[in-house]
């Protein structure tokens, strides 16, 4: 058991501000409520001017499309279905089902042709929530609003994402709710034990909202935060009770995405289908004769049927595929380090797959070569720079881990830096389970944001003597710990 500490800014009825003078935690919620709503409005204006100058209609047979598709036939009444207008599962349902809402709202309001244009802004609004939750979740890695606002400015302006904003692709949604669901985690543990029954319940429903719609979206991404969270609260000190609560916590939100979906599908696909059966093609696609690491149509994942072929077909080809896999890697050991690393290495090596897609893959080309050129270049630079600032503060969190276990008022702000390196790590071996993307990545970048912003408040906010204001307060909070005891 852990008594409070200045470092966990709810905790306690006053709060330094770093001058010697405190605040009380009303004021610190509005100062934190402002700053929130302040750097959401960045970002969601940052991504609408975005929408509203290079939005365009996806051409092509690629995703994009056949989000539409499935949307439309939602928004019409007539369920999930793919291509041919049969039953599916193939794709996880929360982005269709999103965009379908959207599709019907614009109706309403007499928007229908201009869709790709609605979806857009929505997208951006949804960007900035993102960012006001990072503002949240930032601030209890250090106390006061100084790293959460960095951490959402460094989300709000990131390139590859504004540009994401405009395309027909499940990344914004997914990052929206994966926000809200570590400013929910950082919050619901912060507090615990101190918090007002109201309070209790609108934490825990935030949690199991976002962890389900996050599920429903990208159920691969979210399965890596059990794990990371978990061994983030072990490692962190909170004790095995937090983390036995939070993991349950976190499967309970999973479940409540899963179950309505894995019943709709034993009753429309006549078959046990957790979530979709894209499994096997994405196995695949990583695991054959002459595969590169990264996307590939390859005969070795051909089937004699098609997804779109109807239910039976496409769960049968599903479970052929993932057989086929497995038989592969157990020939084939040997291949699997050089094709793990030829994954990482397409996933992680740079971070411009929107500009990509904003031309629908090649089959829209309407930028210059120069244009193309300058859009890559500022993603990647972006990117390159935030993930060194990153890398810096996974070396910040370990070595506050080192110090935690001399001090518990670094407790708990050390738990959430070990939960958010978790959940890089695993996030970025994720593809290697499957096949190396740059997309892939893209859910662990606002831990990437968070983790940067550690290093730039750090930086910044260092005193003379090489230690941090933070570390100063956190010393005399746990010396007037000490003495409360006595």
């Amino acid at each position: 058991m852990h008594s409070a500490t200045q470092d966990s800014a709810p905790l306690s009825p006053e709060v330094a501000d770093g001058s010697g003078n405190s605040y009380s935690n009303a004021d610190h919620a509005l100062s934190e409520s402002r700053a929130a709503v302040g750097v959401g409005l960045i970002a969601a204006g940052l991504r609408a001017m975005w929408v509203l100058l290079a939005a365009r209609t996806p051409v092509g047979l690629s995703d994009p499309y056949v989000y539409l598709s499935a949307a439309a036939s939602l928004s019409e009444g007539n369920g999930y279905a793919s291509l041919l207008g049969r039953p599916t599962a193939y794709y996880p349902p929360g982005y269709p089902m999103f965009v379908a809402l959207v599709q019907r709202v614009s109706e309403l309001i007499g928007q229908g042709p201009r869709l790709i244009l609605v979806l857009g802004l929505a997208q951006a609004v949804l960007g900035g929530i993102g960012a006001a939750a990072l503002v949240i979740a930032g601030n209890r890695l250090r106390p006061g609003t100084w790293l959460g606002v960095v951490a959402g400015l460094l989300f709000a302006f990131w390139p590859n994402l504004i540009i994401h904003s405009g395309l027909v692709l499940s990344e914004s949604l997914y990052l929206s709710a994966f926000c809200v669901l570590l400013a929910a985690l950082c919050v619901w543990t912060c507090s615990s034990g101190a918090r007002s029954r109201k309070n209790s319940v609108f934490l825990i429903s935030a949690v199991l909202g976002a962890t389900a719609l996050c599920t429903l979206v990208r159920p691969q991404s979210v399965a890596v935060l059990l794990p990371a969270a978990g061994l983030g609260w072990l490692l962190g000190g909170l004790g095995w009770r937090v983390a036995l609560r939070g993991v349950a916590l976190l499967v309970l939100g999973m479940l409540i995405a899963i179950l309505p979906w894995t019943l709709r599908n034993a009753l429309v696909m006549n078959a046990f289908v957790p979530m979709s059966t894209n499994t096997g093609d994405n196995f695949c696609i990583g695991f054959h004769d002459g595969a590169t690491g990264g996307f590939s149509i390859a005969a070795a994942c051909a089937t004699r049927g098609n997804y779109t072929d109807g239910p039976e077909i496409e769960v049968a080809r599903d479970g052929e595929l993932r057989a086929r896999t497995l038989r592969w890697i157990a020939e084939h050991p040997g291949a699997i380090p050089a094709l793990s690393f030829q994954k990482l290495q397409i996933t992680m090596s740079h971070d411009a797959d929107a500009v990509f897609a904003f031309e629908s893959y090649g089959a829209d080309a309407h930028l210059s070569n120069s244009e193309r050129s300058l859009l890559n270049w500022v993603c990647n630079v972006y990117y390159w720079a935030l993930s060194l600032l990153a890398l810096v503060g996974v070396a910040l969190v370990l070595r506050d881990w080192r110090a935690a276990n001399k001090s518990s008022a670094l407790l708990r702000q050390t738990s959430y830096g070990l939960v958010l390196v978790g959940i890089c790590l695993f996030g970025a071996l994720l593809p290697v389970l499957f096949f190396g993307h740059e997309r892939f990545k893209i859910p662990i970048l606002p831990c990437v944001a968070l983790l940067a912003a550690l290093t730039l408040h750090t930086f910044f906010r260092r005193n003379p003597d090489g230690s941090t204001q933070e570390s100063q307060r956190d010393l005399a909070s746990e010396t007037a710990e000490q003495e409360a005891r006595q």
